[in-house]
């Protein structure tokens, strides 16, 4: 039987379909990648455990009716980005549907156990330490990384002195996760004023948030490492129109005259890559930004998309994802 690859995720996600490919070009005999869609109703988790001898612990993945051990699972690939709760839902269906979703989530970080010898990408660990942008904001610090002047706080007061602190005065606001209001709007970085600590006091105090400096930049990069790989695109961001658009490009995502490829220094690719061994990833997709010959960085995200880019530029990043399932990483 030809080893499996696990990828948790959904049928309609392109990363996925084009990797599947590269894995069927590369190994189609001896390997296969299967689907595990937790909201599918024909897919199911059945995980085992009891003190009798003949009830040691396993774990079967059963999609459409075949039944997957764990021990046929050489690599797990998690890409599940389950949709956004809708606003149509009534109150009781979206407690319902919340409540599902975190019961998958616990199920799902279990996994590494009942896979000891798996490759994953990424560890799911490793992912969820690096999902906090606390821990991304020392970690780039203690590689030798540049960033950004930043308080991370609940805190007006603190808010206040931030732009005491930068030189030319201008703050941006940032969430700590991604918010996406129903039906289809992300809450995008935003510029703030002086006066909104004063006036936002009951907002700010709710939760912590990010405040940084604005950075004046001549350009964006987004650098994906795979492994040892690595692919750099430049994002012309500043001839953008809008303002708003030069200080977060990803409302005009679609903009293919925005990217060329684009090269990084030894130096930079060294601290890079030592963040990405301190942060135990195999892949991540990092954003930065270009001031004169300085490179600022922004955040890493371990389940960042690649897709558009790789299509609009010519990488072969989804040869390299095929390549590390495979086993066959450089």
């Amino acid at each position: 039987m030809a080893n499996t690859i696990l990828c948790i995720g959904s049928a309609e996600d392109p990363h996925i379909q084009v990797v599947d490919k590269h894995v069927k070009e590369l190994d189609s005999e001896a390997a296969r990648l299967v689907l595990f869609n937790p909201l599918c109703g024909s897919h199911f988790i059945e995980i085992t455990a009891g003190n009798l001898s003949e009830l040691s612990p396993s774990c079967t993945i059963v999609v459409d009716g075949e039944r997957i051990t764990a021990e046929s699972i050489k690599s797990v690939w998690y890409r599940w980005k389950p949709a956004v709760l809708s606003a149509d839902e009534n109150l009781q269906g979206l407690i319902a549907k919340d409540f599902a979703l975190k019961e998958w989530k616990s199920v799902i970080r279990s996994l590494a156990s009942y896979l000891p010898d798996a490759r994953w990408l990424n560890p799911l660990a490793a992912s969820e330490l690096l999902n906090c942008k606390p821990h991304q904001l020392k970690l780039a610090q203690q590689v030798g990384m540049t960033v950004p002047r930043t308080t991370i706080t609940n805190n007006p007061t603190a808010v206040g002195k931030i732009f005491e602190q930068v030189d030319h005065g201008r703050v941006i606001f940032k969430s700590l996760t991604p918010l996406f209001v129903p039906p289809d709007k992300l809450l995008y970085t935003t510029e703030i004023t002086k006066e909104f600590p004063s006036n936002s006091r009951a907002s700010i105090t709710q939760c912590p948030a990010i405040y940084q400096e604005l950075v004046e930049r001549k350009s964006d990069l987004r650098i994906m490492v795979v492994g040892r790989a690595v692919f750099v695109a430049r994002i012309s961001s500043q001839m953008l129109d809008e303002k708003k658009d030069r200080l977060d490009w990803r409302r005009c995502q679609d903009k293919d005259e925005l990217y060329s490829k684009a090269q990084i220094s030894e130096s930079f690719k060294e601290r890079l890559l030592e963040f990405h061994d301190r942060a135990g990833l195999v892949f991540g997709a990092y954003d930065f930004l270009e001031r004169g010959d300085d490179v600022i960085f922004l955040e890493c995200n371990p389940g960042g998309a690649w897709l558009w880019l790789e299509q609009s530029l010519g990488l072969n990043v989804s040869e390299h994802v095929a390549r590390y399932l495979l086993g066959r990483a450089d």
